[in-house]
C-alpha cells in the first residue's frame, strides 16, 4: 500500500480510508467464501466467512461517509493482499485464509503507522497513531487465531483428483 500521508489533509479522509479498507475487505472475503462453497472446501470457505463476518463490528465503528477518499485507494481497486492469485488456492485449509487475513492485517497497520510517522497535519497524525495501535490489536489477534488452526501437511495443494479442463471445453 503506498498513499503520501501528504495527501490525506484532515481526520475525516483518513476514517474514510480506514472504512474503505475495512468495506473492501469484508466485500472480498465473502466472495471468496462463496468461491470456495462452490470449490466444495468448506472448511476454508467457513473461515473466510468467519473473516466477513469480523469485519462488520469494524465497519460499523467508523462513521458512515467520514469524508471523501483523496483518489483511488491506495491499492487501486483490489488490495492484491487478498485477491493476488498466487495467494489463493482451491485446497487452502483454514490455515491458509488466517495467514492471508494475518499478512493483510500487517499491511494495513503499517499503513497507518506509516501515515502517523509521516503526516503533517496533527489530528491526522494522532487518528493514524489510534488506527495503528488497533491495527496492532488484529494483528495480534488474526496471529493467534492462525495459530488455532490445524497446520496444513506439505503435500495440502496435491489434488487426487484434479479438475479436467479439457473436459469442460
Amino acid at each position: 500500500m503506498s498513499l503520501a500521508a501528504g495527501q490525506i489533509t484532515s481526520k475525516a479522509q483518513l476514517l474514510a480510508i480506514a472504512r474503505a479498507i475495512e468495506e473492501q475487505a469484508a466485500e472480498q472475503y465473502a466472495e471468496l467464501a462463496e468461491a470456495f462453497v462452490e470449490a466444495c472446501n468448506a472448511d476454508a470457505a467457513t473461515a473466510f466467512r468467519e473473516l466477513a463476518e469480523g469485519r462488520k463490528p469494524r465497519v460499523a465503528a467508523l462513521p458512515p461517509l467520514a469524508g471523501p477518499v483523496p483518489g483511488p485507494l491506495p491499492w487501486g481497486d483490489r488490495d492484491p493482499e487478498i485477491s493476488d492469485p498466487e495467494a489463493v488456492h482451491y485446497l487452502m485449509w483454514p490455515w491458509h485464509v488466517f495467514d492471508l487475513a494475518l499478512r493483510h492485517e500487517q499491511l494495513t497497520q503499517a499503513f497507518f503507522a506509516a501515515i502517523a510517522e509521516n503526516s503533517a497535519v496533527a489530528e491526522v497524525s494522532q487518528a493514524a497513531r489510534d488506527l495503528a495501535a488497533q491495527g496492532q490489536a488484529q494483528v495480534a489477534q488474526m496471529n493467534a487465531r492462525r495459530d488455532q488452526a490445524p497446520i496444513p501437511p506439505d503435500d495440502w495443494d496435491e489434488d487426487p483428483d484434479p479438475p479436467n479442463w479439457e473436459a469442460s471445453e
